[in-house]
């Protein structure tokens, strides 16, 4: 599925707020409580001696996609967007295959990244979401 499209379909869960501040604030919170979450099940399997219940963490993921998604519409920012803006500055920072000197230097290549016009289009997409049109 494109995450666009995804975006687009899991706003209709989306309850109403009182003003931009509370529903930004619902969607931090509820996104570091669902990541918190994903630990736990990670937690288990490390340190609990279970068998990594890749069920549970299926349905962690999902919810972890669900609040970054609704953070993204509620800010205006094309989930496909920063999916893809961060898939072009890993491949930016790593052209071949991970390098632990191009690790080090992260810093200073997303800086030169950043000035790409590459980086500048995906950026222009990203922000130019309309999240109007979610409420389905």
């Amino acid at each position: 599925m494109i995450l666009s499209e995804y975006q687009k379909k899991a706003y209709r869960a989306i309850p109403d707020h009182r003003d931009h501040a509370d529903e930004i604030s619902h969607w931090s919170i509820g996104l570091a409580e669902e990541a918190g979450e994903v630990l736990n099940v990670i937690k288990h399997h490390l340190y609990g001696g279970e068998e990594l219940n890749k069920e549970e963490l299926i349905k962690e993921a999902g919810d972890v996609m669900w609040y970054l998604s609704a953070l993204c519409t509620t800010c205006g920012i094309d989930l496909g967007s920063a999916a893809q803006l961060n898939l072009e500055k890993l491949l930016y920072r790593f052209p071949d295959e991970f390098d632990n000197e191009r690790s080090k230097e992260r810093h200073e290549l997303e800086k030169k990244f950043s000035e790409t016009d590459k980086y500048r289009e995906i950026m222009r997409k990203a922000v130019s979401y309309d999240s109007s049109v979610n409420r389905m």
